[in-house]
């Protein structure tokens, strides 16, 4: 017998459960007789009980938390072929949960995934192997593609975009990005992973297709783009696309995306949480939306990013928004400034160099640094415990790089999604707005505006301000 059924035993007699006969488990247990009913399961070998059995022991906000035991679990369900256990084991060792990091198992567990066809891991495979194995990923994504993935077509729209791991070609690009527009509004959103989300600056298909195609419907002529908008109209899974338009460069394995150069952007630092001696108490003094405007206005910048000098020489950047913390560092959103080689800040007349910090882009929490110091930091911060539904807050950013646009609306639920918490609002977030700030009605700061639900009014959702210190 082993040592984890007997320690789960031990969990259920101190608990006062009862073990049945003949037991079944479909759902995560929360409850004694439902944990009895799957340990029994998951004895007898059954891989989904084995999978939520670890789902619960691997939690950390549970009282019987025992990750050691929850990755034996998951051992016993991925070899009994469950895919979610695969991608539990990945995430364990991948980002240290519950484990050391371990990149190399973790690898190994993607392996299977991929070779089980999981799309998750196809996706998390293919951008890991952008830069070293450019084949494999323009393989695997054409793959993906074809079946009607639009999370994969949306990455071959972007890779011919740039160039690089695939040929650089807009009209190729553009044909995706109408593509995975049309995938995106037919099926449902394909199951991905926070290391592949992070490359798109919105959370759905349509959205991020939207302003894809329009961007490179600017850089192709109109005879071809008529050519490639009917080509990708009559586009069905399971069809592999005719080249469209001309190759401006090709595809070069193993060399930097074209354009980079030596100015490509190096990969974020590690994630490292603001000191709490940032974390100045709130203030209570209740103030109208002019007096907060002039009280905070000033810590927002607004965050022009790009691949290199010569993009951002052609009005070819990203725009974002950011809040200066002191007077040298600055918190965003890492969807605002990943992959970014010149990043620049401007308020006003004034125009700084900012320099990635920190970021997990997992999480979309990024830092920035300026130098030499020179910011004006918010005043407090509001912990997102103390916030109450109902309540009128203030978003400041900069949508469409229109710079220290103020917003005002109610928050409209507390919310918590894996790890992070996250504000609503009602308060207007738009493209632009990424990384900037949602502030109350003292002029706290109580959120980092991150993201908007398209389609739905008002669904606006803010990183807690204070999840940027741990």
């Amino acid at each position: 017998m082993s040592s984890r059924w007997v320690w789960t035993m031990a969990i259920l007699v101190a608990m006062g459960g009862v073990l049945p006969a003949r037991a079944a488990c479909t759902a995560r247990p929360s409850s004694t007789a439902e944990l009895a009913q799957c340990s029994t399961a998951a004895a007898g070998g059954d891989s989904i009980a084995a999978r939520l059995l670890g789902d619960v022991l691997g939690d950390p906000t549970q009282r019987h938390y025992d990750p050691t035991t929850a990755l034996s679990w998951w051992e016993q369900a991925a070899a009994g072929g469950d895919g979610q256990a695969l991608r539990r084991l990945f995430d364990a060792h991948w980002y240290g949960r519950g484990t050391p990091k371990d990149p190399a198992r973790a690898r190994a567990y993607l392996a299977k995934a991929v070779a089980a066809g999981a799309s998750w891991a196809r996706l998390v495979r293919a951008v890991l192997a952008e830069g070293d194995e450019p084949a494999l990923a323009a393989d695997l994504y054409n793959g993906l593609a074809t079946e009607g993935n639009c999370l994969a077509q949306l990455r071959l729209a972007h890779g011919h975009d740039r160039g690089g791991w695939v040929e650089k070609n807009r009209s190729q690009g553009l044909y995706w990005a109408i593509v995975a527009g049309l995938a995106g509004r037919s099926v449902p959103r394909p199951d991905d992973h926070p290391l592949f989300e992070n490359r798109f600056h919105y959370r759905d298909c349509t959205t991020e297709a939207y302003f894809l195609r329009g961007e490179l419907a600017r850089n192709v002529a109109a005879d071809l783009r008529v050519q490639v908008e009917e080509s990708a109209a009559a586009w069905k899974p399971g069809r592999i696309p005719e080249r469209q338009g001309p190759v401006e460069v090709p595809a070069a394995p193993g060399v930097a995306p074209a354009g980079l150069g030596s100015g490509a952007a190096a990969r974020l630092p590690d994630w490292r949480p603001l000191p709490a001696s940032l974390q100045r108490p709130p203030g209570r003094s209740r103030l109208g939306a002019e007096d907060v405007f002039a009280t905070v206005g000033r810590s927002v910048y607004v965050v022009v990013a790009a691949r290199t000098e010569a993009d951002l020489k052609a009005n070819k950047g990203r725009f974002g928004s950011a809040v200066a913390m002191d007077e040298r560092t600055l918190v965003t959103n890492c969807h605002v400034i990943d992959e970014m080689a010149v990043i620049l800040l401007r308020q006003g007349g004034q125009t700084l160099r900012a320099t990635p910090s920190g970021g997990d882009p997992a999480t979309d929490r990024c830092l920035m640094t300026v130098s030499p110091g020179r910011l004006s930091a918010v005043p407090g911060i509001r912990s997102w415990g103390d916030l109450r539904v109902g309540e009128t807050v203030y978003s400041i950013g900069a949508p469409k790089g229109l710079e220290a646009t103020l917003g005002q609306g109610l928050i409209s639920g507390l919310r918590q999604i894996k790890t992070l918490r996250y504000v609503q609002t009602t308060a207007p977030i738009s493209p632009g707005s990424s990384g900037g700030g949602l502030f109350d009605g003292a002029g706290n700061l109580v959120g980092i505006t991150t993201f908007h639900i398209r389609d739905a009014d008002g669904l606006n959702f803010a990183i807690a301000a204070e999840d940027f210190f741990r």
